[in-house]
């Protein structure tokens, strides 16, 4: 019998560990939902992909511009500070 929280927790995990998806106690029905997927860091955060936001970005202070420009949105390659650079 479960008398504690600890106790259902517990159950939960062996329900888990077991692949349960449905256990009824006592006239209360529970229906586990699929376990969330874990993903490294890794692939989360590629220098080289083009989905990274920050793959382009400035290192070290930003300028006064710089920070009113990546606080609204900007994008490293649209960066005012830095093509002034590049031409020069």
């Amino acid at each position: 019998m479960i008398t504690e929280l600890k106790d259902l927790r517990q159950l939960f995990k062996l329900c888990r560990q077991q692949g349960v998806t449905e256990i009824k106690v006592a006239g209360v029905e529970i229906k586990f939902g699929d376990m969330p997927i874990e993903q490294s860091n890794s692939s989360l955060i590629e220098a080289e992909s083009p989905q990274n936001p920050y793959a382009n970005f400035p290192d070290g202070e930003l300028s006064t511009e710089q920070l009113t420009f990546y606080s609204s949105g900007g994008i490293p390659e649209n960066d005012p500070s830095l093509k002034e650079v590049a031409n020069q």
